[in-house]
């Protein structure tokens, strides 16, 4: 009898042992977070980059979590903490990680012009009799975020450049979304926001009188693309695998459709670091210090 019990125990503890196993493999299954700036409502741009995240994580032999914040600064800190391991983030937001924490701009995106960037454009009601950037003096602004590049930094740039201080000449507010920021212009609650080339195409399901509604009347210098940005804790090798990954998922024409979609991205090339200069110098003119600004 003593021998039975003896025999059922050491079969119960070698079953036990292989659970114990196998939960621990599960634990350490590797999970990349991916993260992305809140562009739009959030919930919705998780749920819309899920395919896309899917079938990076099938390259790359792990799973690949999407992850936003409430603000393009919690991504970026997520990214800076490595609690976010790699980021589409807009390039203003990849200088203020590269300055913060040390990250690594491993791609940059093509735009839908082909080149890699985009310009930001002031955007007012066709109904408004706004024809210029000097007609802002004493408006509403709608800007997106104080870390947008189209939605907040080259436009204000550019208000400067005409004369107008953004402290005194006009009311501002931030909306916290490109499609926030246009639903406040449609609605009348401001004369004018800050958008991105193609926010218009971008919203047309959701806004559908917005290309009738709506026009542009200034344009910034091109701007770097969207940027594939890596934390300091992320080691080289997935680095690597990342970028790879990401140069041959360009040729998946179902798969980059989702990039394009979402952020006008058409595909991948090397980033050109001058370019990112031109941001800190854009940073100057607004006052901004990238090293402090949270």
């Amino acid at each position: 009898m003593k021998k039975i019990l003896i025999t059922i125990f050491s079969f119960l503890l070698v079953f036990s042992l292989i659970g114990c196993s196998q939960k621990s493999t599960t634990k350490e299954e590797k999970v990349l977070k991916l993260g992305v700036v809140p562009s739009s409502n959030s919930e919705k741009l998780v749920d819309d980059l899920t395919p896309f995240a899917k079938a990076l994580g099938d390259k790359l032999g792990m799973k690949v979590e999407v992850f936003t914040a409430s603000s393009y600064i919690g991504v970026i800190e997520g990214i800076g903490s490595g609690s976010v391991d790699f980021g589409l983030v807009p390039p203003f937001s990849a200088v203020l990680s590269n300055k913060q924490s040390n990250t690594k701009n491993l791609l940059v995106g093509r735009s839908t012009s082909g080149k890699p960037g985009y310009f930001a454009e002031v955007f007012v009601r066709k109904d408004s009799d706004i024809k210029s950037i000097a007609d802002l003096k004493g408006k509403k602004i709608a800007f997106v975020d104080p870390s947008s590049a189209s939605g907040y930094i080259y436009a204000g740039a550019m208000l400067k450049d005409a004369g107008i201080d953004l402290e005194k000449d006009i009311k501002y507010q931030f909306s916290g979304g490109h499609d926030k920021s246009l639903q406040l212009l449609l609605n009348k609650d401001v004369d004018a926001v800050a958008s991105y080339e193609n926010v218009i195409r971008k919203y047309t399901k959701e806004f559908p009188t917005l290309k009738e509604d709506v026009k542009v009347i200034a344009k910034s210098e091109l701007i770097p693309g969207v940027t594939v940005v890596a934390s300091n804790n992320l080691d080289e090798e997935t680095q690597k695998k990342v970028k790879q990954a990401l140069l041959e998922i360009q040729n998946d024409k179902e798969t980059i459709q989702i990039l394009t979609n979402l952020f006008s991205i058409t595909g991948f090339e090397e980033p050109n670091n001058d370019a990112y200069k031109a941001i800190e110098k854009i940073s100057e003119k607004m006052n901004i210090d990238l090293n402090k600004v949270k």
